[in-house]
Parts: structure tokens; sequence; C-alpha cells
């Protein structure tokens, strides 16, 4: 059953990294060429240069791959996940200078997509916390030395048995 629950968590994490590069994907859905997404993307470069928009791709590059290592339950994926974390919480505290990103401002299109949810508090911590969240459940998931090859989780399934 926990096999479930890390596929699950590692859909959810594809999800996210899809829905992080749908600026980049939305041209293509909608029968555009390739260079479309690619001329978007130069043109963000050019004009904010390129260290927020590397950031930008690397850490949904940094997310599919934590996604793909979540469901295999390989030992990598929260290390993977984190520094995709990492880099998108880099990423965000640059767009606060930078006021004329458009592809990579994911902190309005989280705030856009919160608010038909009518939350009482800002997005931007919110969706930190979550994204946080959801990395400890990857934490919790994945196996380390001297586990025997056991996720965290075998305790929600099989509770330990004190005589």
């Amino acid at each position: 059953m926990v096999w479930l629950w890390r596929a699950g968590l590692g859909f959810l994490i594809a999800a996210y990294a899809t829905w992080m590069a749908w600026p980049l994907i939305q041209p293509l859905a909608a029968g555009g060429s390739i260079s479309e997404p690619i001329t978007a993307a130069s043109q963000e470069m050019a004009r904010v240069g390129g260290l927020l928009p590397s950031l930008w791709i690397g850490s949904i590059l940094l997310y599919l791959i934590a996604a793909a290592l979540t469901a295999v339950r390989a030992g990598a994926a929260p290390g993977a996940y984190f520094l995709g974390f990492g880099s998108e919480v880099i990423q965000r505290v640059l767009l606060q200078w930078t006021p004329e990103a458009s592809i990579t401002d994911t902190l309005a299109r989280v705030a856009a997509a919160l608010a038909t949810l009518k939350i009482g508090m800002e997005p931007g911590p919110a969706s930190l916390a979550a994204l946080f969240a959801v990395g400890l459940l990857v934490v919790m998931t994945g196996t380390w030395r001297g586990q025997n090859g056991q996720a965290l989780t075998r305790h929600w399934t099989q509770p330990p048995v004190y005589a």
C-alpha cells in the first residue's frame, strides 16, 4: 500500500512541475510550433538576465527528477526535491527585485491560482509551506542506509509491537 502512496506523491510533484512549466507547454498544447516557447524564453532571458530563467528551468527539471525518484523509491529523491525547492526559493527572492519578469513569475501565478480559494494568508509563504510539507513526505517515504530497505511509512501500515 505504501507504493501507492509513493506513486501518488510522485504524480503530485510531477503535476506541480508541469504547472510551473505551463508557460512553455501552453503554446505547444495550443498547436503552435516549438519556436514560440523558445522565443518567449529567450526574450525573458534578454529582459531579466540568465539567472532567473535558469533557476526556473532548473527547479522544474529537479522536481521532475524528484517525482520519478520518489515513485521508484530511490534514496536520492529527497535530495533532488529539496534542491528543486531551494532553487525555487532563491527564484522567488530574486523575483521580488525583478518586477519585469513575466514567464518565470511563479509567485504571481500561485497568487492567481489561490485567489479562488480565498484563504486568509499570503499565497507566497503558504505555497512554500505546502511545498516544504510535500518535501517532508518525500523524506518519510524514502529509505536510507541502515533501514534494511523499509521506508518510514511502514509504521503507518504495520505499527511496531512493543513487548
